[in-house]
């Protein structure tokens, strides 16, 4: 059985044939730069930019798979949550596709993508998952890969967006989570006292927003270095995720903790929840670095979970983009 599967969310492009393990036979990935100079991604730019990488994105995966849209089995595409105009290109050309070779079509949800990546790895459920990224800062429980539910999320700003912002603020430059990654480690985390909003480790949801003002103020101050704020601030958000998603892993009596999202690229964050879930006897599994940002693979991985869950899964070629999820249990398809 082989699937391909496309991703175009945001500002990624990207594309991956998949056999019906989940083995990767072929992937791409296309960073769009483009939106550097605009301190954050700009809708039309990344849909128009989608438009016109996404065709030879597919054309390369399927002949290094040695393989053509006929004899593809199965069609997937993100439907969302998104940028609705970056969705829709990807979903728009998928469906066609699956429309034109008449095979089914899978459209998936964003979220549990980003879950989906572990799925060829030997996660023991029960297990709680941290999706951390750009958009989104959740919690979720899980007794299996077809039932996730959603503890917690962050109440207004998600975690990768609160380290964009602060880098932009720094002016280090766009995207800024890596920027602030590697000025961290030249400076001392216990120089800037920083809140830690609804600090709580019972409390499974977040706030961002009142961090990133104290972080502004701490900066224009014009008292404190580069560095020593860039690495108490780093320090702040990693020690309020993990310590959260740990608790919830203990109350829940997890065997596996699962991390993924965009802002799972950051060292201290991987240090954290290697060291933590090594003391507590808990398997963590942490993307590998490629598959941290957005990716095909997770898409296609989620759509082989829903297909091993029913093998006649589909959804219908009216499937639309949609911008938010706001549902509290958790699934790959979106019909």
């Amino acid at each position: 059985m082989l699937l391909l599967a496309v991703e175009t969310s945001c500002d990624d492009s990207a594309a991956a044939v998949l056999d019906g393990s989940g083995g990767v036979l072929s992937e791409r990935i296309h960073s769009q730069r483009e939106h550097g100079s605009h301190g954050g991604v700009v809708p039309e730019i990344a849909s128009r930019l989608h438009m016109s990488v996404l065709p030879g994105l597919v054309g390369e995966v399927l002949a290094e798979a040695g393989t053509s849209p006929a004899d593809i089995d199965h069609f997937a595409a993100t439907a969302g949550p998104g940028l609705t105009g970056s969705l829709l290109v990807g979903l728009s050309y998928t469906k066609a596709l699956a429309y034109a070779c008449g095979k089914p079509f899978l459209g998936i949800n964003h979220l549990a993508g980003h879950l989906h990546i572990h799925l060829d790895s030997p996660v023991e459920f029960p297990a709680v998952a941290l999706l951390v990224s750009g958009g989104h800062t959740m919690i979720f429980r899980m007794t299996s890969w077809n039932s996730c539910l959603l503890v917690g999320s962050t109440r207004d700003d998600a975690a990768g967006e609160a380290f964009d912002k602060t880098a932009k603020l720094m002016k280090l430059g766009y995207p800024g989570g890596k920027e602030i990654d590697l000025l961290a480690r030249n400076g001392d985390p216990d120089a800037v006292e920083l809140p830690s909003p609804l600090g709580s480790r019972k409390n499974p949801e977040f706030s961002f927003s009142g961090l990133k003002t104290a972080v502004r103020l701490a900066w224009e101050s014009g008292t404190v270095e580069p560095a020593d704020l860039a690495a108490s601030f780093q320090r702040t958000v990693c020690r309020l995720l993990v310590s959260k998603t740990l608790y919830q892993a203990k109350e829940y009596q997890a065997r596996s903790v699962l991390v993924a999202g965009g802002v799972s690229a950051n060292s201290l964050l991987r240090r954290l929840f290697q060291e933590e879930c090594d003391k507590r006897g808990l398997r963590v599994f942490l993307p590998t670095m490629k598959h941290t940002m957005d990716n095909a693979v997770m898409i296609g991985r989620a759509a082989l979970s829903a297909l091993r869950e029913d093998a006649g899964a589909q959804s219908p070629l009216s499937c639309n983009a949609f911008a938010r999820w706001e549902g509290t249990s958790l699934s790959p398809l979106s019909r």
